[in-house]
This record gives structure tokens, C-alpha cells and sequence, in this order.
């Protein structure tokens, strides 16, 4: 199982492409990625290849909505399918990041 991660910087912006599996066994692999999130507003993580996630990558993905509220950014998911789409829904993670997001842009930068 493999996961390919690509990140471009746009400015503020940073941008993730994933293109595999994100589980237990490659969710580490983001780590590097996070690390330099000063001068960051938006982080956009995009799923277009993402072939499968597990609840290990569901659970990246709601730390770094913690961190985007600690490190004072947005984060935003775009490019997913219709399962994992489903996935996000069931475990309540779009509401979880309409709230997180909802308290950052009520912080003054």
C-alpha cells in the first residue's frame, strides 16, 4: 500500500495532493508536510487520487483541523469521491471542520 503526497505553496496558500491509500500504515507520511505552517491562511488538501482512507487518515485529518485552529489557517478538503464523501459525513468530520472554521474566521488576524 502507498501513498504519494505532493505539496506546492501558492503564496499563503498550501496545497496537498494525496494519490493512493492514506491508513494506519502510510498516515505518518504527512508529518513532513505540517511541519512549516508559518505565514499559512489556507491549507487546501486535495483528494482527486486518494483511492482509500481509513479511520487512522479520517483522524489526520481532524488533527490538522485542531492544528489549522492553533496554527490560526483554514483548511479546506476538495477533489472528494462519493464513498469517501459518505465516510467524512457518517463520522460528522464536515461539521466538525464548519465549526473549527467558523471560530477561526471569527479570530481577528
Amino acid at each position: 500500500m502507498e501513498l504519494i503526497i505532493n505539496r506546492e505553496v501558492a503564496g499563503s496558500t498550501v496545497v496537498i495532493h494525496f494519490k493512493g491509500i492514506l491508513d494506519i500504515s502510510t498516515v505518518h507520511l504527512i508529518d513532513p508536510y505540517l511541519d512549516d505552517m508559518e505565514n499559512v491562511e489556507i491549507v487546501l488538501f486535495n483528494f482527486n487520487r486518494l483511492e482509500f482512507i481509513d479511520s487512522t487518515g479520517m483522524g489526520l485529518i481532524i488533527n490538522t483541523i485542531y492544528l489549522s485552529q492553533e496554527k490560526n489557517f483554514q483548511l479546506k478538503l476538495e477533489g472528494i469521491n462519493e464513498e469517501i464523501g459518505e465516510m467524512f459525513e457518517t463520522v460528522g468530520l464536515f461539521q466538525i471542520l464548519e465549526v473549527i472554521q467558523k471560530e477561526i474566521t471569527d479570530v481577528p488576524r
